[in-house]
């Protein structure tokens, strides 16, 4: 028997690319949740960008508006652990686009390694880069064997912050939103502060992370490639 629960969450209907139903179904002890993942597979392979200045963020009818929003909140810093550190930073350039991630391969080794953690824990990460970086990423993801052009202070891998204001100091025309599954013992953190965030996170497993949220602060950015 089907059951509708207190809490509720978006089910979307892939083939017609809106919201179809808000609820939770639960079979005996059992959830069936639609994963953030799925909803992004109705992109394109690749970059979708979206001009914020012809955005209404107010149109709750769509879906694609609350993940622009969702970018938005992840780069303003909506967050009451952050904005000590952030005011000992620069202030963020203002965002012009933002592009949604769809990359099926990096999905697949991404969810291989989540589905075998009981609780798997993840967070959002940022990583600034030059605009010339930006496709290569989204097709093939970060490469940690890769020589690093700002040096490895701490080790091998690909390095994330927690923080937009410190990952802005690495580039200004554009900064990736990367998701990380933290598994203890396959990352390192780098000065965590009182309410556990870091100014750097260094991954060496590329399986670990994956890019999902492309920010834009030039008026005219590379046209997106797939």
């Amino acid at each position: 028997k089907a059951v509708v629960s207190t809490q509720s969450t978006g089910v979307y209907d892939r083939s017609l690319f809106h919201v179809k139903y808000i609820m939770n179904l639960r079979l005996g002890e059992k959830k069936a949740v639609i994963r953030d993942s799925e909803f992004f597979a109705n992109f394109e392979e690749g970059e979708t960008r979206f001009k914020l200045a012809d955005v209404d963020l107010r149109n709750v009818s769509n879906p694609t508006i609350d993940l622009i929003g969702k970018a938005i909140s992840l780069y303003n810093g909506a967050c009451s652990k952050r904005p000590a550190y952030a005011s000992s930073r620069s202030r963020n350039l203002p965002l012009k686009y933002v592009g949604i991630v769809s990359n099926q391969r990096c999905e697949e080794s991404y969810s291989k390694r989540r589905n075998k953690i009981k609780e798997p824990y993840e967070i959002f990460a940022y990583h600034a880069t030059a605009k010339n970086n930006i496709r290569s990423i989204i097709q093939t993801n970060l490469d940690p064997s890769r020589k690093a052009v700002h040096g490895r202070a701490h080790g091998d891998g690909c390095y994330f912050s927690e923080h937009p204001e410190f990952s802005a100091s690495y580039g200004q025309d554009c900064m990736i939103i990367f998701r990380l599954l933290l598994i203890e013992g396959e990352y390192t953190k780098v000065q965590p502060d009182r309410g556990g965030f870091c100014q750097q996170l260094v991954l060496k497993d590329a399986a670990l992370f994956k890019p999902t949220f492309v920010l834009w602060f030039i008026d005219s950015p590379p046209e997106p490639e797939c």
